[in-house]
């Protein structure tokens, strides 16, 4: 069987050349991703501000639930400060010899432009630091600085903190200059100053002997802190690169399950319509007495020949858009640019090993029938298409198509994430019935569309409409793909526009201040607002402090952690319309806290209860419902006092200011580096946070896309490709080249349409299922040029891609193709 597998294989390379395309570029694409999750799981920045220290002890950056299930873990945005009485327990370990508390924090230095971390100058020996020139600081009012910001010994420069702007004498260059992030270095007293957190630490840099040194203070310490040793310790130095890490791993994970869904789609497809083209021979086959299981084992072998094939090319592509893809990453900060890629052999072998068993899979299900059947029934069907849809394909379709609707409706009384998470999944089931039943919506399109298209076109229309209904399998696997090309594409930008349109709106309307300040450092110093507060004209100043939370809510009636956006806001809140429903913001003061409708939601709370939150840094709180608001797209679903926000985020500054009244020149003049918008700057800005977000989404999109493009094409190629008798025929009996090119022409349009209509069909419900979780309305923000150019788009494909393989076919003499 092998044998003949393979000379099959080699006398049907045309037909085989869809198949072999979906699933080269199937296999890349898994690979590609892969190639993501490995450099995510292996991934480490250097040590930079910790290279000299063997062994980095420092907080958990992450929560977790303890229930009977495995724990669910959740990052915390803000650094976790470690008690400082640790240090004696470390020093206790055997082999360690050395033990030194880091403080660091992020602080505002004039002119630099890029990051830079206070820290104190007793930790200076964890990089290690030296003193290039002067000396080491001696009083609140000096620092050491980094050799590359450029200053001077005895020059005075400002530096901006969580107390606010203050000048300093610089005492001290100090090397190495850090690529990453720079050091201004303070006295002890004074850092502990600006760290703001008594009694704690940012972490211990620990030295010592002994090959397992990490392990033992690993031991020594338990859970409740994090141990990071050779490559990991650069994971210590900053929550992002933690949080980039992770994010890679997530990106990857959904990117992989999406391509290996679309790819076990696609390639079935592709499979199926080859496999129908060869109808005759297998039923020849089993007529001169191959049973059942020869004939499965060929095809299936067969495809492990075509798999095997497409893997060899494929995978070093694979790697090769895996570098550029986490290039792009790097690039837009999703990890910090000491992260590299990893190249192993494992994403390699697993994206190998899918794209065999998907081959294998679709050619074996594709040929069940024809294998099963007796010969003589095989060979009638061979001639004329099986009308029938099948009893196991119409089951399957229906109860898709019932989950699919079902998962719509249940979505419907979800709310926020849990509704824009379950849109993917009810796409992909409507996808999958949209596909079982394809030949039931093949026929249905030319039963609706053919008094049109015959009154249209006497000719090419009425054999259009004829072929599609007796050729429905056919055409549904043409039709399949396009129509998940369409309904993905509408899906991904339609919730996208859905999602920025209803947050960009609630900015917009909610912020009703003449201007907003904002910084190109860490954040604002408190001075700013106190300042701005005495402006002449100015009638009212509030201050606000981004951040995240971890709420412990119950989704579908299970406890869950889940990640919300928060803001800090000062009261009495001026210049931010927050859409209160109930309660008051005048009430945001100590334990208080107010919650967007759809977090109360999430909570089953209202004004009055209390529910449990941790904040960024992990501190665990229960405030109090204050006040319940409309707007938590636009400002997010938490609201909390502005000081306690401030007290557990670690710069402690203000992200912005809202000011209503005053001028733009005197609010300028309030402090360096400072960024005055008016209304329409804001807005602008609004629009460029949702930037990372939506090129996440299309860059998903734009793989995705291209994949289908390239298999729809071959899909369609071969299809036609394989009609060369029929088309010899049709021209033999009378047709002329003009008469079959109108039918193809029309066949096209038909299945091109078909594929928008049912499209739309299956990302209707999504998209109405998603707006209304997330902003109460059913309506899904549709931009109208949008659409149409993707229908356009989708029409145009179906036909160029069936129209020019048909030209060509054309060209020769049908008595000659007819023979053949």
């Amino acid at each position: 069987m092998l044998r003949l597998a393979f000379a099959a294989s080699r006398g049907r390379l045309l037909s085989l050349a869809g198949s072999f395309v979906a699933l080269l570029f199937a296999v890349a694409l898994v690979a590609s991703c892969g190639l993501l999750m490995e450099s995510g799981l292996r991934a480490h920045v250097p040590a930079e501000r910790y290279g000299a220290a063997p062994v980095v002890v420092a907080g958990q950056q992450s929560v977790t639930l303890d229930t009977e299930e495995p724990d669910i873990g959740q990052s915390l945005s803000e650094p976790v400060a470690i008690p400082a009485a640790l240090a004696k327990k470390i020093a206790k370990v055997p082999g360690v010899t050395r033990v030194v508390p880091e403080v660091s924090f992020p602080v505002g230095l004039t002119g630099a432009d890029r990051r830079v971390v206070g820290r104190s100058w007793e930790s200076a020996g964890l990089t290690p630091y030296a003193l290039k020139e002067g000396r080491a600081p001696a009083a609140a009012g000096e620092i050491v600085v980094d050799v590359t910001l450029g200053r001077k010994v005895g020059e005075k420069t400002r530096v901006a903190g969580r107390d606010g702007v203050r000048e300093y004498t610089v005492t001290g260059i100090a090397g190495p200059g850090l690529v990453r992030q720079a050091s201004v270095f303070f006295t002890e007293e004074r850092a502990a100053e600006l760290f703001a957190r008594p009694g704690k630490v940012s972490a211990f840099g620990v030295f010592g002997e002994g090959e397992r040194l990490a392990e033992r203070v690993e031991r020594s310490l338990g859970d409740s802190v994090a141990v990071y040793a050779g490559d990991q310790r650069g994971l210590a130095e900053d929550a992002s690169a933690r949080e980039g890490r992770e994010m890679l791993i997530a990106l990857s994970g959904s990117l992989g399950g999406v391509i290996i869904m679309v790819a076990v789609l696609v390639v079935s497809g592709a499979f199926g319509l080859t496999v129908g083209q060869r109808g005759r021979e297998i039923a020849l086959l089993r007529a001169i007495g191959a049973t059942p299981r020869q004939v499965r084992t060929m095809i299936g072998r067969e495809a492990l020949v075509v798999g095997l094939a497409a893997t060899v090319p494929a995978l070093p592509l694979g790697a090769a858009v895996g570098t550029w893809l986490f290039g792009q990453f790097v690039a837009r900060g999703v990890v910090p640019k000491g992260f590299t890629p990893a190249v192993g052999p494992i994403p390699m072998l697993v994206a190998a090993g899918v794209g065999l068993v998907t081959a294998w899979l679709a050619a074996r299900g594709a040929v069940r029938r024809a294998a099963r059947i007796k010969p003589t029934e095989a060979l009638g069907e061979a001639a004329v298409e099986r009308r029938e849809l099948g009893r196991g394909r119409m089951i399957a379709g229906l109860v898709f198509l019932v989950l699919g609707v079902s998962a719509s409706g249940l979505s419907m009384v979800a709310a926020g994430e849990t509704a824009a998470a379950s849109a993917g999944a009810i796409v992909l089931l409507l996808i999958i019935a949209a596909a079982f039943l394809g030949p039931w919506l093949v026929r249905l399109a030319a039963r609706a569309a053919g008094g049109v298209v015959g009154r249209t076109s006497p000719v090419g229309g009425y054999l259009a409409v004829a072929n599609t209904k007796t050729a429905a399998k056919r055409l549904a696997a043409v039709a399949s793909p396009l129509i998940l090309m369409f309904a993905f594409a509408s899906t991904t930008l339609f919730a996208q526009s859905t999602l920025g349109h209803a947050a960009a709106r609630q900015a917009l309307e909610g912020n009703r201040a003449d201007y907003v300040l904002e910084s190109t450092g860490p954040g604002l110093p408190p001075e700013v607002a106190r300042t701005a507060r005495d402006l002449p004209g100015v009638k009212g100043v509030t201050e606000t402090i981004g951040t995240k939370v971890i709420a412990d809510t119950v989704e579908l009636g299970e406890r869950t952690l889940k990640p919300m956006e928060a803001i800090g806001l000062t009261v009495p809140v001026h210049g931010v319309d927050l859409g209160v429903t109930s309660g008051s913001l005048d009430r945001l003061r100590g334990d208080g806290v107010a919650l967007s409708t759809l977090a109360a939601s999430s909570f089953g709370a209202s004004v009055g209860d209390r529910v449990s939150l941790r904040l960024g840094d992990g501190t665990p709180v229960k405030p109090t419902v204050v006040a319940v608001y409309e707007r938590g797209l636009g400002y997010g679903d938490v609201a909390l006092p502005y000081s306690l926000v401030r007290d557990h985020s670690q710069a402690g500054m203000a992200g912005r200011v809202y000011v209503t009244g005053g001028t733009k020149e005197r609010l300028a003049a309030l402090a360096p580096d400072l960024t005055v918008l008016d209304r329409a700057g804001v807005g602008a800005t609004v629009n460029a946070e949702q930037e990372f977000g939506d090129w996440v989404n299309l860059l998903v999109l734009g793989l995705v896309i291209v994949f289908i493009v390239i298999s729809v094409i071959n899909t369609l190629v071969t299809a036609t490709g394989a009609r060369v008798r029929e088309f010899a025929l049709l021209r033999l009996v009378g047709g002329t080249r003009r008469q079959v090119r109108g039918m193809v022409r029309w066949e096209a349009l038909l299945v091109g349409g078909l594929a928008v209509i049912i499209g739309t069909l299956i990302a209707a419900p999504t998209l109405m299922a998603l707006s209304y979780g997330v902003t109460g309305s059913t309506l899904p923000h549709v931009p109208p040029l949008t659409y149409v150019a993707m229908a356009v788009a989708t029409m145009g494909l179906a036909y160029a891609a069936t129209l020019v393989p048909a030209r060509t076919v054309l060209l020769g003499r049908p008595a000659e193709q007819i023979r053949g």
